[in-house]
């Protein structure tokens, strides 16, 4: 009877809630150092071929999403003059930016989070955490540190009326610009990673006061699905659950070439020559 052993790992959250969880991780990071690029076009129906590059040392994490509007115009703007230098045969100095990213273990922000602001002219005001910036280690705070800017960058050009609205700024928390709130007693405090009472998953608490404070369902939302739990199956895309469990190669004491003559009915009649290991 063949039997198997599990293990089972405490889950953490700090690593697997992400804004890009649902997503490969191959595809996110290509995202966050590409931008499209034409290289010509006209080929008889054919696509246009496109050409994607950012230099690894030029870019420059940023809270915004790799795939928004602004983030992908800043980094047209700088492949650009990028490659007007390579042609000139100029310099071009590239940003190297230094690392921000917390270590996982440290980060204990989520979307849906309260928390209060520690600075500017919204210091000690609270509010819910809209988005977080795990590269920077920033995270947008709803309606708090706020400041006056265009809605929409160049919409004179195209006959767009001016508009101007407040927009949030990102906080640092590695800075401690913004602390969580302790559901205890509702005042800033900090917060740490400890195994529950079954130690099958990690929980945050609360330093000053040890009690627990709960990931909001919001840190939970993908495009997908609000909550995994409520997610439905698309029948033909998604691989089911009883077929991903099933049990389908059973492990032999025998080579690859063994195995093969087994399946084919191939019956061995030589007597294999001594092997010696050094």
């Amino acid at each position: 009877m063949l039997t198997s052993r599990i293990l089972r790992i405490p889950r953490k959250p700090f690593v697997d809630l992400d804004y890009a969880k649902h997503m490969p991780a191959a595809y996110v990071e290509r995202t966050k150092r590409t931008v499209p690029r034409k290289v010509f076009g006209d080929r008889f129906g054919a696509p246009d071929i496109k050409m994607y590059y950012v230099h690894p040392d030029d870019y420059l994490p940023s809270h915004r999403r790799p795939w928004e509007d602004k983030q992908l115009s800043s980094h047209l703007q700088r492949s650009d003059q990028y490659f007007s230098s390579h042609l000139s045969n100029k310099y071009f100095d590239l940003r190297r930016p230094k690392s921000e990213r917390m270590p996982d273990t440290e980060w204990t922000f989520f979307p849906g989070d309260l928390v209060q602001v520690m600075v500017g002219k919204d210091k000690g005001r609270q509010g819910l955490v809209l988005t977080i910036s795990r590269d920077t280690s920033e995270i947008i705070v709803d309606g708090l540190h706020t400041r006056l800017g265009e809605d929409m960058e160049g919409s004179e050009k195209i006959g767009v009326d001016k508009t101007m609205r407040w927009q949030e700024q990102p906080l640092s928390v590695s800075k401690k610009q913004v602390m969580l709130v302790d559901p205890n007693n509702e005042q800033p405090c900090e917060a740490k990673w400890q195994l529950n009472g079954t130690r099958d998953e990690y929980i945050r608490v609360s330093t000053a006061s040890g009690y627990e404070i709960p990931i909001p369902s919001q840190a939970k939302v993908t495009y997908e699905y609000l909550q995994p739990e409520n997610y439905i199956e698309v029948e033909g895309k998604d691989t089911p659950a009883d077929a991903v469990l099933e049990r389908t190669y059973m492990p032999k004491v025998a080579s690859f070439e063994q195995e093969i003559m087994e399946d084919m009915g191939i019956k061995e009649e030589r007597t294999p020559k001594p092997t010696f290991w050094y």
